[in-house]
């Protein structure tokens, strides 16, 4: 599989990948052109491109526009997911794809990927701010992704204003410091390993998924935890998810399980301390919840980079020369 830097950009040039996918498609964008369709998907591609909230167009030509693009065109408001082998990619204005000849597409594939897209849609993928992608992403991924830079604002501008994402979810950018995670929170909750959503233990019979409708004899730990991260302007508790926390807490929540059960609590409080004091970029969302009959700010983190400190320099560098011009 390739990463998004080994994307031809050359039109002419085409992949041949064979499980392109799957990619969700998304109800925000259709467009009628003769004699193709046009959509815009929001992208999860197993070992391609990551989930980080970043859409690109996607031209289905010849016999796909007229057949699988009625066929999701009349289902695009339900999200379905596509797999699709062999697309061009080109590098116009933003990077596109479009289908060739003996591209093949298959909706709503029986894989084991589809359905994790589809969770991974239900609990956090609907509420994303899409970004378009870049060809060029791949050569900036270290620098963080060009979302990463999109709507950057200090901490303070958030925590100062409580009612902020109650009309509907709003998403920033953020360069902030982890200050703390609590060691005594709760890390993780049991997840159905077909599906990734929560099982409940069955006595003698495993863990129950009512996902699945199904026991199984294991299942899996998946983060779901909070983590105080600062700025020189303020602080806040954000909410970080499975993907997210397994890379900024440097292993997955089994490992971790495994490290306070065998290793004791001491050694897990010092595994939390050490991903602490590390500078990241994040891109957020902030909504409102309601605890105890009152209004909360809810920030949750979409997305997540190391810092790059050349990328950094020369994003402050151009951001001081939008303040001189004037």
């Amino acid at each position: 599989m390739s990463s998004p830097a080994a994307f031809p950009t050359d039109a002419d040039d085409s992949l041949d990948n064979p499980d392109l996918g799957p990619f969700l498609l998304k109800p925000w964008y259709w467009e009628r052109l003769a004699p193709s369709r046009v959509l815009q998907f929001a992208e999860r591609a197993a070992r391609v491109l990551e989930r980080r909230g970043e859409g690109t167009k996607l031209e289905l030509a010849n016999d796909l526009a007229t057949r699988a693009g009625q066929e999701l065109l009349d289902m695009v408001d339900s999200s379905p997911v596509v797999a699709i082998k062999s697309l061009k990619v080109f590098d116009f204005q933003g990077m596109s794809l479009s289908t060739i000849d003996r591209s093949t597409l298959e909706i709503n594939p029986d894989l084991p990927e589809a359905k994790n897209l589809m969770s991974w849609y239900d609990s956090e993928g609907k509420d994303t701010s899409l970004v378009p992608i870049s060809a060029e992403a791949g050569a900036t991924r270290a620098g963080g992704f060009k979302s990463m830079y999109f709507d950057r604002v200090f901490l303070s501008y958030i925590t100062s204003n409580p009612s902020m994402g109650q009309e509907k979810p709003v998403f920033f950018s953020l360069y902030a410091i982890i200050s703390h995670i609590k060691p005594d929170q709760i890390m993780w909750y049991r997840a159905c390993m077909t599906c990734n959503k929560k099982v409940t233990e069955v006595f003698r019979s495993g863990y129950w998924c009512e996902g699945c409708q199904k026991n199984d004899s294991e299942c899996s730990l998946r983060y779901i935890m909070v983590i105080k991260v600062s700025d020189p302007t303020s602080e806040a508790w954000v909410s970080v998810f499975n993907e997210h926390a397994e890379k900024i807490i440097g292993c997955n929540a089994d490992e971790l399980d495994r490290i306070r059960k065998e290793q004791g609590d001491d050694i897990y409080v010092l595994k939390l301390k050490e991903a602490t004091w590390v500078p990241h970029l994040f891109r957020v969302s902030v909504t409102q919840h309601e605890y105890m009959n009152e209004k909360r700010q809810r920030i949750t983190v979409r997305g997540e980079a190391p810092v790059d400190y050349a990328a950094e320099s020369k994003y402050l560098v151009e951001e001081i020369a939008k303040l001189t011009a004037y």
